[in-house]
């Protein structure tokens, strides 16, 4: 019996020690894990309540600037208003702008009247009325204010740095300032003044405070370069800036949180309060309007308090428990390892890529039941994931696969063999085509119609991929079926864009250049539908631009008569024809290559007469300018030079 007792004190101290460390270790892990779940719940709840009030204050920022833009708007087609009128203007839009404190119309010198150097009305809520001002006076020069030469020296709209206005109304406000312009006597547009709208930040300091963050937790706004715009402790509001701060308190994680929000990005990061001196935990993200940034702080005591409360609540539980679980200990740990045992199993054949083999399920609502149902979820959602991963694949690899064949054979549709036709000395051809996607709707084609007539034509089909490739191949079949020898190069255009009218439910057209070259005597015809205008290299070394058109894009309109012009080439000219996408190709900063940087790259290589090596070289040249920007639009660049029959004896 003694005996019997004595194993039974070893075994119970035993299962009991085991027991307690065990359910430490519990503790522990649900202490981290509710700790983490808590921190992913307060971040996306900060992100939800920062973005929601960004939103907000946004649309506040984007309604008074596009009022201002509006009224920018007003001013460049109102060229002959009166002070009288304009201020009546300014007066109504400050009143039907909710969002606009004040609102001011600013002319460059001289510009609103010749006797009038500078004016500048300016409207705002003086309490419940509107009140009239002019911003020039001895001591206020506005044309050298910051709002003023800003944006008529860039050209561009911008909010400014919050600022304390003590001239109307005493409040702080950021004003939003467009330059306007109107069309000089010799036909340029020229700068006539700034319209600006101010907007008061009293608001947002009220809506700020509003915003509803836990007990300690509060909400701040700086500017575009680290100015506090709002603040709960009022005294740094407008007076110091971010890294002011961060200097004062010699905080280094500060200044780098500073940097990020003027950088305009998003984050949630540990970060000691200085308001409480403390740690707390900081959301921040832009504001899209204006270049601001939002911070929303949250104390750590008070988001881990439940988690403390509920970790001491646990231990009590699990020491007045122990007395209990003692008596069923046996029988728990059975009922616990067993099935921890299968579903490790399981978890290590699902580790080695075997998604089919069962789990154990356990209808119970414990760690044990949900970490049951997880596995098999995750198993499921692991076997439909790599399902449709396969599927997704091979649809991808069979699209890949068409549209290789699409562009083979979009390309096998074009002449690409150069020299083209090397018997003949009286011209030289070139041409390229680079295709924006795996296949485009540019297109160029040459071949005689006889044996003195060369015909050649670029086309670029609206739109791009597949579509554009297949109405640029039919455009393509269309011109070798309608040319014909005894047609002017006019009715073979207008042939075409006969049967590409025909059908065209889809509305697309193309433009499209046509030519007719007697390569004996130099006469060349040319028809343009719609398209860029070429460019001729003149052997005597000026450029010439041939801008007549003969009609519109083909397939937007039937019937329609297409004419065509004339010239007459020299040995030793030079025709290109593009699309354009040379034209139009954009730089990382969304600039255009532009047709003045086409005729200054034909200006400079005006001496140099190889077709092939001037389709090259503007080809280079258009890359070198796009540099890393991807390509937006199909290009191709066709290059004629004509030597002459002269030449040709030689």
């Amino acid at each position: 019996m003694l005996k019997n007792k004595s194993l039974f004190f070893k075994l119970s101290f035993s299962i009991l020690a085991s027991t307690f460390i065990i359910m430490g270790i519990v503790a522990g892990y649900t202490y981290l894990s509710i700790r983490k779940i808590i921190f992913e719940d307060v971040e996306r709840n900060a992100q939800s309540l920062s973005e929601s009030a960004a939103a907000k204050i946004d649309r506040v920022f984007i309604s008074a600037a596009q009022a201002a833009q509006g009224l920018a708007f007003f001013m460049e087609h109102n060229s002959s208003i009166s002070k009288e009128d304009l201020e009546k203007v300014l007066a109504d839009f400050v009143s039907r702008n909710k969002s606009v404190y004040g609102s001011s119309v600013a002319f460059e010198p001289y510009k609103f009247r010749n006797d009038i150097k500078r004016f500048a009305p300016y409207c705002w809520r003086n309490g419940a009325k509107i009140s009239t001002m002019n911003l020039d006076s001895e001591t206020y020069c506005y044309d050298i204010q910051d709002w003023y030469q800003i944006p008529s020296e860039t050209l561009k709209s911008l909010w400014s740095e919050p600022y304390f206005d003590d001239g109307a109304g005493g409040v702080i406000m950021s004003t939003y300032s467009v330059p306007f312009f109107r069309i000089a006597p010799g036909g340029e547009k020229e700068l006539f003044g700034v319209v600006t709208v101010d907007v008061s930040l009293s608001w947002l300091q009220k809506f700020i405070s509003s915003l509803n963050v836990i007990k300690h937790g509060y909400s701040f706004i700086m500017s575009k370069h680290g100015t506090i715009v709002n603040y709960p402790d009022i005294s740094k509001i407008m007076h110091q800036t971010i890294f002011s701060m961060a200097e004062e308190a010699n905080d280094p994680g500060l200044r780098a949180v500073g940097r990020e929000m003027m950088a305009g990005k998003s984050g949630f990061v540990p970060h000691h309060c200085l308001l409480y001196d403390k740690k707390c935990w900081l959301y921040y993200t832009p504001l899209g309007s204006n270049g601001w940034s939002l911070g929303i702080m949250y104390p750590e005591s008070e988001l881990l308090a439940p988690v403390r409360k509920l970790n001491i609540v646990i231990s009590a539980i699990s020491v007045l428990g122990l007395v209990l679980i003692f008596l069923i200990i046996i029988a728990i740990s059975h009922k616990i390892t067993s099935p921890l045992h299968k579903l490790a199993k399981s978890a290590d054949i699902i580790g080695s890529g075997r998604f089919d083999c069962p789990i154990l399920e356990i209808d119970s609502n414990d760690e044990i039941g949900r970490l049951s149902r997880s596995f098999a979820t995750m198993r499921r959602r692991i076997v439909e994931y790599i399902k449709n991963l396969k599927e997704t694949t091979a649809a991808k690899e069979r699209i890949e696969s068409e549209l290789n064949i699409a562009r083979d054979i979009q390309r096998s549709i074009i002449p690409v063999l150069f020299p083209a036709f090397p018997d003949c000395i009286e011209f030289e051809i070139y041409a390229v085509l680079e295709s924006a996607k795996a296949v485009g709707g540019d297109l160029y084609d040459f071949f005689f119609i006889d044996e003195d007539h060369l015909y050649f034509a670029v086309g670029d089909v609206s739109g791009k991929g597949v579509p554009a490739s297949l109405f640029m191949a039919v455009s393509q079949t269309l011109s070798r079926a309608k040319a014909a020898p005894g047609l002017s190069v006019g009715e073979i255009v207008t042939g075409i864009n006969k049967d590409l009218c025909r059908d065209n439910e889809m509305s697309m057209f193309v433009t499209y250049i046509s030519g007719i070259l007697n390569i004996k005597t130099g006469e060349l015809k040319l028809c343009n539908g719609g398209h860029n205008p070429p460019f001729v290299i003149k052997a005597s070394g000026g450029i010439e631009k041939l801008g007549a058109r003969h009609g519109m894009a083909l397939g937007v309109m039937e019937p329609q008569d297409y004419s065509c012009g004339s010239i007459t080439m020299n040995p030793g000219d030079v025709i290109v024809l593009y699309t354009d996408g040379v034209t139009e190709a954009m730089d990382k900063d969304n600039k255009e290559y532009s047709e003045s940087r086409l005729v200054a790259y034909l200006e400079k290589n005006v001496a140099e007469k190889d077709a092939g090596t001037l389709v090259k070289g503007l080809l280079a040249d258009v890359r070198e300018f796009a540099g890393e920007a991807e390509q937006s639009d199909d290009i191709t660049i066709l290059v004629l030079g004509y030597r002459g029959c002269e030449t040709g004896k030689n």
